[in-house]
């Protein structure tokens, strides 16, 4: 276990770029802002009927909820709203209970650092809830 909160990996993903940019014609985009420490997340989804096609994103915020936006572009790929929110909440109980992490894919494992910092949790999980709000969103 990495016990290093901004360990090498963690590092690693909050510099990759691969999916950094502003698409002109997203099909379903959504923002939010943690307003405890001020990450402010945009995500931009091209979809295949309800399934994620290619998530991009833009981040202003702390290396956790940039690590956290690239590893959830690199993995959304073929997720409907129902499977992304499964995920997300899976996530979330990793963060915050005591276990073997089995429900979430071993990429997630990265943020095990963060359990011991509650007040670091949001900032993993709003990637996540950006881009349940986008599939959400019924005007797009």
């Amino acid at each position: 276990m990495k016990t290093s909160l901004y360990h090498e990996r963690i590092l690693e993903l909050a510099d990759n770029a691969e999916y950094v940019r502003i698409i002109e014609r997203p099909d379903r985009e959504a923002s939010g802002t943690n307003v405890l420490c001020g990450d402010r997340v945009s995500i931009q989804l091209e979809m295949d009927r309800d399934e994620i096609r290619r998530l991009y994103y833009q981040v202003r915020g702390c290396l956790l909820c940039r690590a956290s936006c690239a590893e959830l572009a690199r993995i959304a790929t073929g997720l409907d709203r129902t499977r992304l929110k499964v995920l997300r909440d899976a996530l979330e109980r990793f963060l915050r209970s005591p276990g073997n992490g089995s429900t979430i894919p071993p990429g997630l494992h990265v943020f095990e650092p963060v359990r011991a910092h509650r007040s670091r949790h949001r900032c993993v999980l709003l990637p996540y809830d950006a881009a349940l709000q986008a599939l959400s969103d019924p005007d797009i």
